[in-house]
């Protein structure tokens, strides 16, 4: 069994570990603004009744 399954980590948190802790590492003259922001994500949704949006996007927080 794998050690992130061992842990109780989805496949998908373990790769989010695995990339903030390699950006985390970086030198810092390669920490840019642009290399961390990756680690951000934004993520909306929209309620739909009958096929169609009832609602604007709205941001999940």
């Amino acid at each position: 069994m794998s050690a992130w399954r061992k842990a109780g980590l989805t496949y998908t948190q373990y790769i989010s570990v695995a990339a903030k802790t390699l950006r985390n590492a970086l030198k810092p003259e390669l920490q840019s603004a642009h290399v961390l922001s990756r680690g951000q994500s934004e993520v909306q949704f929209t309620k739909y009744e009958k096929g169609s949006p009832i609602a604007d996007p709205k941001p999940l927080s």
